[in-house]
């Protein structure tokens, strides 16, 4: 049976610039990964949403929110794809952080360098200051 379920984050009060660039890395890291205003319920009812990724395998989507608490939740129907959802929801999290790590790091006055990490989050590899 499916039903809708929100899943919440430690992010709080999210710069909205910097999550849809985070959504958009990580919805080019899955097949058929697409950003949208929506996700879909299990009859396929849009439900809106702030921002929302859809994959292949992810076919109802997930929508991205930040709540009136300033809190960043993930919402969606994610019957059997239970596991997916977890993973992209870890990739959005861990790449929104490095994101913002690096303009804060940017923003101090130092230049950081990030990679790609095995699980398609973004990884801060280095940090030097300015010459």
């Amino acid at each position: 049976m499916s039903h809708i379920v929100e899943a919440k984050t430690s992010v709080k009060n999210p710069d909205k610039t910097l999550l849809r660039q985070t959504a958009e890395l990580v919805a080019q890291q899955h097949s058929g990964g697409r950003l949208a205003d929506h996700y879909l319920s299990y009859a396929g009812k849009r439900q809106p949403a702030q921002l929302s990724i859809f994959t292949d395998e992810l076919h109802r989507g997930m929508g991205i929110r930040v709540k009136t608490t300033g809190e960043l939740t993930f919402i969606g129907d994610f019957w059997e794809r239970e596991e997916l959802a977890k993973q992209i929801q870890q990739q959005i999290v861990q790449t929104y952080v490095g994101l913002a790590t690096m303009r804060a790091l940017q923003q101090m006055g130092y230049q950081a360098t990030a990679e790609d990490g095995e699980q398609g989050q973004l990884i801060v590899t280095g940090v030097s200051q300015y010459a």
